[in-house]
């Protein structure tokens, strides 16, 4: 049975592209944008998003969603939970979309188990900007009534029964993603000092035909996401630490997107989109300095 209204925290470059496309299958969409920023607020409102107090977004909806940075994931379910104890629900579904260890996932499990809440551990694997082709992971004893998602226009895969299983999945897929964008920003930025930046792209297109194409979006989104995308690195590595592997390729792309997030070079859009192609933030973190030697 479709959901037909649904709680998405927060409304950020995701969730605003959710909330878009849900409402275009005719799912109401709340969200409580309460002590969030203004930007916040804008993009809710220009997505169509209800905002109401959270203690009503946990009443009245059929699904909530979190869809935040991973430091904040545990902060956000455990607010959840609080609001759920109060106002007396039950059995409230409850999917973490966000980009956390497994062990994260299960600290979160724990606290919205304390409410008598069902927790649905998932991920997002794509674009924002192109939802319609991502792919919600999920796991967990409920995993299964996510399915539902597919009638508002998401792709769903159920990973299995156990949580932990879809965030081990996404930081995994992440250790790739955002490793490509952190190597290459690397070898192009050093191009670029060499002016060798366009035969250096026109060679690696030669050699590795789409890749460069691929990662591009992703470098022009790191002026904003950066620091979001360090957190994930870290996430990569605790988990690694965790099972008795250390981790060599995350901690410098996590030093990497780092660097990047200090340049504090990016604006969120008020709409989810992006601004700025390959080259251009390319230029962006030249002019600003990045992987500059300082005295």
């Amino acid at each position: 049975m479709a959901f037909q209204k649904i709680g998405i925290l927060s409304i950020g470059e995701m969730g605003y592209h959710w909330a878009r496309l849900l409402k275009e299958h005719g799912v109401e969409v709340m969200t409580s944008s309460r002590g969030r920023s203004e930007v916040t607020q804008k993009r809710a409102e220009n997505a169509g998003v209800r905002s109401v107090s959270l203690s009503r977004l946990v009443s009245e909806a059929d699904l909530i969603v979190s869809i935040v940075v991973p430091s904040a994931a545990r902060k956000i379910a455990s607010q959840v939970g609080k609001a759920l104890s109060k106002v007396g629900r039950k059995n409230c579904l409850y999917l973490d979309a966000n980009a956390i260890s497994p062990m994260t996932a299960d600290a979160i499990g724990q606290v919205l188990c304390q409410a008598q809440a069902s927790f649905v551990d998932g991920c997002i694997i794509g674009s924002a900007a192109r939802l319609a082709n991502a792919v919600v992971y999920v796991s967990g004893p409920r995993a299964d009534e996510l399915r539902a998602l597919q009638d508002s226009g998401l792709s769903v895969q159920v990973l299995g029964p156990a949580t932990g299983q879809a965030s081990a999945f996404k930081i995994v897929y992440a250790g790739l993603t955002k490793g490509l964008q952190g190597l290459l920003t690397e070898l192009l930025l050093g191009a670029r000092k060499f002016d060798l930046l366009r035969e250096i792209m026109r060679r690696y297109e030669e050699s590795f035909p789409g890749l460069v194409s691929k990662v591009a979006s992703g470098i022009s989104s790191l002026p904003v996401h950066a620091g979001r995308r360090a957190e994930e690195m870290r996430e990569l590595r605790q988990t690694f630490r965790h099972h008795g592997l250390k981790a060599v390729i995350a901690p410098a792309t996590q030093k990497m997107l780092e660097q990047i997030a200090a340049l504090d070079c990016g604006k969120p859009s008020e709409t989810g989109g992006r601004e700025g192609d390959l080259l251009e933030t390319l230029e962006l973190f030249f002019q600003s300095g990045l992987l500059q030697e300082r005295d």
